[in-house]
């Protein structure tokens, strides 16, 4: 994925030592030198010379691209690349770590071990909370987001984000809810759900108990999504302030103790969209942040699928033939893993072509594919599907499961009609969207 116009891009942690990096064709003579844990000072040494160009993340980390032409930094479209490349490869090995977590959730049954368990799930998520709001948020202050606007249903948006959050909230004890709603809205989709989820993970974080609502109101030509919860809430003084800050343009250094990274990210998205937020918020009973986009026109008979509150126990998926084509090793084994602790018979293939040839020249179709988006050779994720469903005459269902963050890339998969999950995922939010695939309405007892 190198580009020796576009340089080699390193990821430091806030200790400043290596984490990821792409694009090392760029810079062969530091070939020996990327390795994780390196530090910086040690690449510095190696490097010596060298033009770079740095963003500064949240926390202390760094973003550095090494060998990138000055002045001026990145381009949108090449530097737009190597933050993808960069986050996505960071998490491949957060997606195998949360599935096989998911994999031992059926096997320990000692109260201090699910409580160790339940720990791990926690760690796994704010991890991947952090992946996402750093690099969204350098992406954001480097200039590289570059919305698209169009009309689009809130409800897709609101069902994703119930499936990926309602098996946080019951860890926590909390209970979660979220309303359907019918209207059509001028979005850039993808970036709207990240302003929620970052919302979302807000009010995970400093609610204690009672419940979180997320749900809409219609107002003029607005629409207000909006999350609610019964935390702590805030004294006036400092809502204030609060607002003030959401208020300030998404320029400098955003993430001060006011807002934290997930606030700051999503007040600068919602600027870059056109949107507002809003928050109100009663000491002691909770707080309401709202996220305001235009309304786009609707069908008056329309009305939304039904939204399910706090998860049901987990649908039956077992003796479903499963094809998996990833390819990330430790992300196919560990679904490998997961997948036959709930009785699925799985075959795996790391692209399209290795898939026909595990197939075999006579194999009986599978019930599903569950595929990465890129993958190794021509074929993505999404021709791969279609492919193997051509090759057997048969209408085999999908799923697209992705740690991709480039919005073009995101925008196909959506557009493609296949349902998409991003890595790492729940192991609840992925079962119950097997289930549905496979049309399976039965609960394991």
């Amino acid at each position: 994925m190198g580009d020796g116009a576009a340089g080699l891009l390193l990821v430091f942690d806030p200790a400043l030592r290596l984490v990821s990096w792409s694009g090392a064709a760029a810079v062969p003579e530091l070939a020996d030198a990327l390795r994780p844990g390196a530090a910086l000072a040690f690449i510095e040494a190696k490097a010596a010379g060298l033009p770079f160009t740095d963003h500064r993340l949240e926390g202390g980390g760094l973003v550095r691209v090494l060998g990138a032409r000055p002045p001026g930094g990145l381009s949108a479209d090449r530097g737009s690349r190597l933050f993808a490349a960069a986050s996505h490869d960071l998490r491949q090995p957060l997606a195998a770590l949360s599935l096989l977590v998911g994999a031992l959730d059926g096997r320990v049954v000692d109260p201090a071990a699910r409580d160790v368990l339940k720990a791990m799930t926690a760690a796994v998520q704010s991890m991947k909370t952090m992946v996402d709001g750093h690099f969204d948020l350098s992406r954001l202050e480097a200039g590289l987001i570059e919305p698209d606007i169009g009309p689009h249903a809130v409800n897709g948006i609101l069902t994703r984000l119930a499936l990926d959050f309602a098996p946080r909230f019951e860890s926590r004890r909390l209970r979660f809810s979220v309303l359907p709603c019918s209207a059509m809205i001028d979005t850039d989709i993808t970036l709207l759900e990240r302003i929620l989820h970052a919302l979302l993970s807000n009010a995970l974080r400093h609610t204690d108990r009672g419940r979180v609502l997320l749900g809409c109101r219609r107002r003029g030509g607005e629409l207000w999504i909006g999350v609610w919860d019964t935390g702590r809430g805030l004294p006036p003084d400092q809502l204030r302030v609060l607002r003030d800050e959401l208020a300030r343009p998404p320029v400098g250094d955003r993430t001060s103790h006011v807002l934290g990274l997930g606030l700051a990210l999503a007040s600068g998205l919602a600027q870059r969209l056109g949107h507002r937020l809003w928050v109100e918020a009663v000491p002691g009973r909770g707080t309401m942040f709202a996220v305001c986009v235009r309304r786009a026109p609707e069908a008056e008979d329309e009305r939304p699928a039904a939204i399910p509150e706090n998860p049901a126990p987990a649908a039956d998926v077992s003796r479903a033939r499963v094809l998996v084509i990833e390819d990330d090793r430790l992300v196919l084994d560990a679904l490998g893993v997961l997948l036959g602790e709930w009785g699925c018979a799985v075959a795996g293939a790391e692209s399209y072509d290795a898939a026909m040839d595990r197939l075999g020249p006579a194999p009986q179709p599978p019930d599903l594919i569950i595929s990465d988006l890129r993958l190794k050779g021509a074929a993505n994720g999404i021709v791969a599907i279609r492919q193997i469903a051509k090759a057997f005459g048969a209408d085999i269902p999908g799923l697209i499961l992705t740690g991709d963050t480039d919005a073009r890339r995101l925008r196909e998969a959506r557009l493609s009609g296949y349902p998409l999950l991003h890595k790492p995922v729940a192991p609840l939010a992925l079962r119950t969207a097997l289930a549905n695939l496979l049309g399976r309405d039965r609960l394991i007892p």
